[in-house]
């Protein structure tokens, strides 16, 4: 198989055939390499419209629909803020150039996707504090109702190194797995985002807002009309068919007033432009009272377990629902003030707090946590293990987390090898996506290795109850089976209807199973 034609690729051009649509691409540190690996898939004329590679900013303009915003986007920094590094500054630049990038040329090209990636590949770095590769990706569509064309999709991709022609490559996947999960999201074309309901949102983007964080007062005009994401514990509020329950203020005050539980509000961000999020966690007040009280709001509504639920949601949400969830974890475990001890009080909008006592300031953290897919040499069997918390016949990735002073590198040879017993080649790994769990506070950092599959398996069995070696015909079976498989329930059902699988793996959302299907789509097929 060409290096230009991953399945990655084949399945976005397939997609776009079958709903017959078009798409279009501007790359920057990918150097069209999306463009070619589109174009060397027979048959994608049909859908692929065209695009460029803007690589030389100060000359980029004629290229880029000799547009003068989108050719300052690209070319003129952002006006930097007052505690943003310029490593914060020029990712930021690159998202507001590729948000503008796929909107103009989807727009201008008049076709229903476009794509918009820039970034930096390395091995040379100009912004400070910049030392390896990453790339900001954006997905831009059109509505078939409307006309209108709005982003769906944007994203950050890092590398864990500077190595240019393998930062291109995957950076170039990436943005077709990106893409295909826009162009195959149920309903897409059809999404009219002024059409939303008081229970789900159909913008796609979450802007973190970080600068309205301290802005005590415009904060609190944007509660009264903003929507809020409800927290009890580990447990998110859902509405009859498992969407995110997303609420008004009246709807909050009253599950606060009839059940008697208090509150902490925490400011979540912007969605749309001009809709503020909030996240609202529950503290006290009884189960039932509560319970009784989200379904006197509206019918069907139940709490449920955040870490199973979550992965099962649309990208929005889930983004909503898990920053919600690691701010409100951090401010239950951080009441005192870890240099003095004195009581600590939460302020910009319940994202940093502030000692009492000492005045010192402190916000949450992220541990980083491993997680990799180790395959054979030969690349047609994947390394799957099952932990004492997971169903029946559910294998999943092996991960660990990476401690004080070590790489992530050598942080996947180590857990590998201690779950396992197996020897990972040497600088066989790859950095594939990563996956903020927080549960209560790490940050699942995605790689894949490669091993000899012929070396003898000795599982830790105070970490794994069993794993072997799946043959990738295992794995794509396991694939196919639908449903939330990390719920026992879930996968007690699947075991029934087809007792004869040897596996199931976790649904997509999680990024065990990006990692699965990432191996599978670059499979020959």
């Amino acid at each position: 198989m060409s290096a230009l034609t991953s399945a990655a690729f084949r399945r976005l051009v397939a997609a776009l055939k079958g709903k017959k649509q078009t798409c279009a691409v501007v790359e920057s540190s990918c150097g069209g390499i999306i463009q070619g690996s589109i174009m060397a898939i027979p048959g994608s004329s049909a859908v692929f419209w065209g695009g460029t590679v803007a690589y030389n900013t100060r000359k980029s303009r004629p290229i880029l629909l000799n547009d003068a915003a989108l050719h300052s986007a690209l070319k003129e920094p952002l006006e930097r803020g007052s505690a943003e590094s310029s490593a914060e500054l020029y990712i930021r630049s690159k998202m507001e150039h590729t948000r503008l990038a796929a909107a103009a040329y989807c727009e201008q090209m008049g076709t229903h996707f476009a794509i918009a990636e820039a970034g930096a590949t390395g091995p040379t770095f100009r912004p400070e504090g910049i030392d390896l590769g990453f790339t900001v990706i954006a997905v831009a569509a059109r509505c078939a109702n409307t006309g209108e064309v709005s982003i769906v999709r944007q994203d950050v991709v890092r590398s864990p190194h500077a190595d240019r022609e393998k930062n291109m490559r995957i950076f170039a996947d990436a943005a077709a797995r990106l893409a295909l999960d826009a162009v195959q999201e149920d309903g897409l074309e059809g999404n009219d985002s002024s059409n939303t309901d008081r229970h789900s949102h159909g913008e796609r983007h979450l802007d973190r807002a970080t600068k309205l964080r301290a802005n005590t007062e415009e904060l609190t005009e944007l509660a009264a009309s903003g929507k809020y994401v409800v927290l009890r514990g580990n447990q998110s509020l859902f509405g009859e068919n498992f969407e995110l329950a997303i609420l008004d203020k009246k709807e909050v005050d009253l599950i606060r007033s009839e059940s008697g539980a208090e509150s902490q509000m925490t400011f979540l961000g912007i969605v749309g432009g001009n809709q503020a999020f909030f996240g609202v966690d529950l503290l006290g007040g009884t189960e039932d009272a509560v319970d009784k009280a989200a379904v006197d709001c509206f019918e069907g509504a139940h709490f449920s377990d955040t870490r199973t639920s979550a992965p099962l949601l649309p990208p929005l949400q889930n983004e909503l629902v898990l920053h919600a969830t690691a701010l409100s974890q951090w401010q239950r475990r951080n009441s005192f003030c870890p240099s003095c001890g004195g009581r600590t009080s939460l302020i910009h909008g319940g994202t940093c707090l502030r000692c009492e006592k000492c005045g010192g300031l402190s916000w949450p953290r992220q541990d980083p946590s491993m997680i990799a897919v180790v395959q054979s040499r030969d690349g047609n069997k994947i390394l799957l293990a099952r932990s004492k918390r997971h169903p029946p016949r559910l294998h999943t990735a092996l991960a660990g987390f990476v401690e004080a002073g070590e790489t992530f590198e050598k942080a996947v040879a180590r857990e590998v090898f201690e779950e396992t017993g197996v020897r990972i080649d040497e600088d066989s790994v790859e950095y594939i996506g990563s996956q903020p769990w927080p549960f209560p506070q790490s940050c699942m950092i995605a790689f894949n290795a490669t091993a000899d599959d012929e070396q003898p398996l000795n599982l830790d069995p105070d970490e794994i109850v069993e794993g072997r070696w799946f043959h990738k015909d295992e794995v794509r079976a396991a694939t196919a089976v639908p449903g939330p498989t990390m719920r026992k329930a879930a996968a007690e059902v699947a075991i029934r209807e087809n007792p004869d699988l040897p596996l199931l793996v976790p649904p997509k959302g999680v990024i065990a199973r990006t990692l699965i299907d990432t191996w599978l789509d670059r499979l020959p097929l």
